[in-house]
């Protein structure tokens, strides 16, 4: 799964490619879209070692639950590489479900060179509960919600000056796991987004292992990555927005 986690870097969830996969809501919960509301769409590029590997989307939907307003957030995406010595078919579905406290639900479907992985996850008395189905075995994953910050993609970045460097902890619920990452601010850059140039907050993000640069912007529908850099000893890769609705 290291490909995966390469194109998605959850770091704070890291990359995005397509092919709609149809999720039920988590957990059982009734998920019911705002008829009101049109989705915010945003097309990416994946690249990586200075080769096309991918395409994606990001949506974000305002949503009720159970009756309460909350903002759905959808990674889909779409890999194919078929180099000499290494070959990828990647379909990636992922859907965070966040509310003014933070993450309460997610899922993930995903089929890699065949192999299918499930996981769902829902917050319940500030404890997330996560059903993983791998290779055709089942397991269980616990965290108190008090063990981290934020969890990967759902949330902002921490806001940092530029020179600026904190400690966080994150979740990635793609690989149920919790680690530490340090944030240093480094100041607003204009991005070019298809024909927009869009001031951006940046930042970098450190842990062992792995660099992150990334670009992003806050609006009403909620933290948007347009840009991610990263690198992993020998891997590289890069995610950059090609289309974002104004």
């Amino acid at each position: 799964m290291f490909m995966q986690s390469l194109l998605k870097q959850n770091v704070g969830g890291m990359l995005v490619l397509a092919a709609l996969i149809t999720l039920s809501a988590p957990c059982g919960q009734t998920v019911l879209a705002d008829t009101q509301t049109v989705a915010h769409v945003t097309r990416c590029d994946l690249f990586s070692h200075g080769i096309t590997i991918g395409h994606g989307r990001i949506i974000r939907t305002p949503m009720i639950r159970d009756g309460k307003s909350c903002m759905k957030v959808r990674l889909i995406i779409e890999s194919k590489v078929h180099l000499l010595l290494y070959k990828l078919d990647l379909k990636l579905d992922e859907v965070w479900v966040t509310d003014t406290s933070g993450l309460i639900a997610y899922t993930l479907e995903s089929i890699e060179n065949g192999q299918r992985k499930t996981i769902t996850g829902e917050l319940k008395n500030e404890i997330f509960q996560f059903e993983i189905m791998e290779a055709g075995k089942k397991s269980v994953w616990t965290t108190p919600r008090t063990a981290f910050d934020l969890a990967s993609i759902s949330q902002p970045e921490p806001t940092l000056a530029e020179g600026d460097t904190k400690k966080v902890r994150v979740l990635d619920p793609s690989t149920c796991t919790i680690a530490e990452r340090s944030y240093r601010g480094t100041g607003r850059k204009s991005l070019t987004v298809g024909k927009h140039q869009i001031m951006c907050d940046t930042v970098t993000v450190e842990c062992p292992g792995t660099h992150i640069r990334r670009w992003y912007i806050a609006d009403k529908f909620g933290p948007l990555i347009l840009r991610e850099d990263g690198s992993q000893r020998l891997n590289t890769y890069s995610r950059c927005a090609v289309s974002v609705e104004q």
